[in-house]
């Protein structure tokens, strides 16, 4: 393996390039320049995740930022332990601390009566946390890209998911320190950096497996869908953006109509009647959403919703709703009680 480059200036233009519109991208989503900060990357050691090391690292070179390593061993395949030590290895010559995790996913997964895919990101999720504190980390960067927002969009339509999520997955998280500084670029971009200068990349071979829904939408459905439309994954991230233009819009209103409400516990919230008697429905149903996630774990479904505000325009006092997480709705004539059982 030839050296790897020491700064942006090391790159061909073309890459350098890469670099600054992933660096503008991350700016723009999280509001600050993250690469002047402590950044944690999670890598696997394929294409996606060792690009995004070697960039994170380049830009924090260039920003005065700093750069660590977590690493998940999932134990289901027998050269995981290979993947582990290329990415040490890739670390040591980068000057990247390097902290490693080994998992049985799969004991997980059974124990927990959950799927592979689920108890995986469980792990890996919670062990980045953990990382987050040892290294007082400001920001947790994944290599999620343009390919895994266009999957995650269409996964979303297969599992009938409505609104406000079916826009994909989100390119920052302030309340877990996510960024996804590569939602916006494309897989290509990533290998041919990767080729550009010299590095290899571990493959996962389990990725060309169609036994998991993932693997079948990004194998099967998203080819036919981009033969269809070529430019499929940039008009998705106009759809990202106008989704997020939204959402900044109705947290806005949803903040001020909920001004009122007060709570005299942590596990029950009272809507009164008031409140809702002039929103508009669109409003009516975000609130509702938005107090049953406040509530706790546990997704309420579009239909759900939909059917307690037609309970609450019929004025269908005594009735009671049961949502996911032990949550359940209470209407009065005085307004709906919200709490947890």
């Amino acid at each position: 393996m030839k050296s790897l480059p020491s700064k942006i200036q090391d790159l061909a233009p073309k890459q350098a390039k890469l670099c600054l519109d992933i660096e503008k991208f991350g700016k723009q989503k999280c509001g600050t320049n993250f690469a002047a900060s402590h950044l944690l990357v999670g890598v696997s050691g394929g294409i996606d995740s060792t690009t995004l090391l070697i960039i994170a690292t380049l830009l924090a070179r260039k920003s005065g930022g700093r750069v660590f390593c977590a690493h998940v061993d999932h134990g289901l395949r027998d050269e995981s332990g290979q993947d582990r030590i290329f990415v040490e290895e890739l670390c040591q010559r980068m000057d990247v601390p390097f902290e490693v995790l080994k998992a049985d996913v799969a004991g997980d997964a059974k124990q927990n009566s959950i799927g592979l895919e689920e108890a995986g990101r469980i792990i890996r999720y919670d062990f980045f946390k953990q990382c987050l504190k040892k290294f007082n980390a400001d920001f947790l960067l994944t290599a999620h890209h343009l390919g895994d927002l266009s999957e995650d969009i269409v996964m979303r339509l297969l599992r009938g998911t409505g609104w406000p999520a079916l826009a994909g997955m989100d390119a920052y998280d302030p309340a877990r320190k996510l960024l996804r500084p590569l939602l916006s670029t494309k897989k290509e971009e990533l290998e041919n950096f990767l080729r550009s200068i010299g590095c290899p990349w571990r493959e996962d071979k389990s990725n060309l497996s169609n036994a998991y829904t993932r693997n079948r939408v990004r194998n099967r459905i998203l080819p036919l869908l981009n033969e269809e439309n070529p430019s499929l994954g940039v008009g998705l991230v106009r759809l990202k953006h106008q989704a997020e233009i939204d959402e900044d819009f109705w947290s806005g209103q949803i903040e001020d109509a909920l001004k009122q409400v007060e709570s005299a516990k942590s596990d029950e919230i009272f809507l009164p009647c008031s409140i809702l008697n002039n929103c508009h429905s669109a409003l009516r149903l975000r609130i509702y959403k938005k107090i049953l996630d406040d509530l706790g774990p546990g997704h309420a479904l579009f239909d759900s919703i939909l059917q307690l505000d037609q309970a609450f325009l019929q004025r269908k006092s005594g009735l009671t709703f049961q949502f996911p997480g032990n949550k359940v709705v209470k209407l009065n004539k005085a307004g709906l009680l919200f709490k947890v059982n």
